[in-house]
């Protein structure tokens, strides 16, 4: 044997770059750390901005819901379409799109013009464009980072998002007092500040294809097909549509409820914040939470404590305190979501990893598409508090079937075991 090839195998592979040198990792984080918090300074103002012009809890309710209808109709074809486009362009596309689509919208609110159908055109093509964008970034980060980093990054982005959802929602509620345009044109610049900052983001980002490209059905359904076989990904797509649909729907009634009992919109905004304030918590301490708990445990915890949490949150409205107990129940959302996000990424190929993050997010949130409008129902005609009493009954149904099903258990034993004989 050689003198190198001995020394090859003497010497350890040299450690990766920690995140906070990593200059594609910190471009990417800083981009969407602005964007995120445009995009939920701006995710207030729709619902405000409807409730301006209408009045309306039930309209409200219908523009969050078509939103997210079309978000899901949309979400398997567009991760598709991310396993065939280079990423970061994809990025740079959608966010050049939203940039444009929210400046026309300030022109119509100036220029006093605006309709609520048009808010809905604008707030549809600003989250249809997440189905590409979001995708996109998921699959190009095990190109950013090390293997060995992908829960510290997950978690670091999970900070990143509840720290804009911290800031945004005050700053939105804040915006709107000053002018409605005003958080639609903050919005447009984030989205421009992202453009700027994925576009130097180093690296390959275009695929490559492991075989003939056949038609984007048939990669649709390939997707569906890895997800359904993985038993850890398809125990989170069974029981998680019943959590997201608790945790949208209680959002979106705080931030109606509050509203509509005469809380100004800072004072929302602010409500909307120290909710936030829990996950940015749980995603600050998800690197020393990682390992200490199965997956199983921590949703058990979080569903369970959720059940109740939001049955205080109900007897507290309408003070805007009803943030305190929702922030609790989100301490252990980011721990969660990082073992899965990163087990995900690990088990899927590279050229699939855009259609089983869709199909994932697709089948986990899409019974959230109704909160809005479940929401908007419940408090227009019957009340507020029975809102938050009807998304504690969907966590709770989640819990007892997290307890008494072994699906996750089950599941995450299998995975690790696999892992183990790699």
């Amino acid at each position: 044997m050689s003198s190198t090839a001995e020394d090859a195998r003497e010497c350890p592979p040299a450690a990766p770059v920690p995140l906070r040198r990593n200059a594609g990792f910190r471009l990417l984080w800083i981009g969407q750390t602005v964007s995120d918090t445009g995009t939920t300074a701006a995710s207030i103002a729709y619902p405000l901005l409807i409730l301006a012009l209408t009045h309306s809890a039930v309209l409200a309710g219908v523009v969050g819901t078509v939103r997210l209808v079309v978000q899901i109709v949309l979400g398997l074809p567009g991760g598709a379409l991310t396993d065939r486009f280079d990423r970061r362009r994809t990025m740079i596309a959608c966010d050049a799109i939203r940039a444009v689509v929210l400046a026309l919208l300030v022109v119509l609110v100036v220029l006093h013009v605006v309709t609520w159908p048009m808010v809905m055109v604008v707030s549809v093509v600003d989250g249809g464009a997440n189905v590409l964008f979001d995708p996109s970034a998921t699959a190009a980060l095990p190109a950013i980072v090390a293997d060995s980093q992908l829960e510290q990054a997950w978690a670091a982005t999970e900070a990143r998002s509840y720290g804009a959802s911290l800031v945004g929602p005050a700053l939105g509620g804040f915006m709107f007092g000053l002018g409605t345009a005003v958080p639609f044109l903050a919005d447009s610049f984030s989205y421009l500040a992202s453009v700027a900052t994925v576009s130097r983001i180093p690296g390959r980002f275009r695929p490559e294809r492991s075989g003939e490209r056949k038609s984007i059905w048939h990669e649709i359904a390939e997707g569906l097909r890895v997800v359904w076989r993985n038993s850890l990904l398809r125990a989170v797509v069974i029981m998680a549509p019943l959590v997201n649909f608790a945790f949208n729907g209680v959002i979106f009634t705080i931030t109606v409820a509050l509203r509509q009992h005469g809380i100004p919109p800072g004072i929302v905004g602010l409500a909307q914040a120290g909710i936030a304030a829990g996950g940015l918590v749980g995603a600050i301490a998800a690197p020393k939470l990682q390992g200490r708990l199965p997956l199983w445990h921590l949703v058990i915890l979080m569903t369970v404590a959720a059940t109740g949490l939001f049955v205080v949150a109900a007897l507290v409205l309408p003070s805007p305190l009803v943030a305190l107990p929702v922030a609790i129940t989100l301490v252990l959302a980011p721990t969660a979501n990082a073992a899965l996000f990163a087990a995900m990424l690990r088990s899927t190929p590279e050229d699939m990893r855009g259609r089983v993050n869709s199909t994932v997010i697709m089948m986990a949130t899409g019974l959230a598409a109704l909160s809005p409008l479940t929401a908007g129902l419940i408090v227009q005609h019957v009340s507020d508090q029975w809102a938050l009493g009807a998304f504690a009954a969907s966590v709770g149904i989640a819990a007892v079937m997290c307890i008494a099903l072994p699906w996750l258990r089950v599941a995450e034993t299998v995975e690790a075991d696999a892992l183990s004989r790699q």
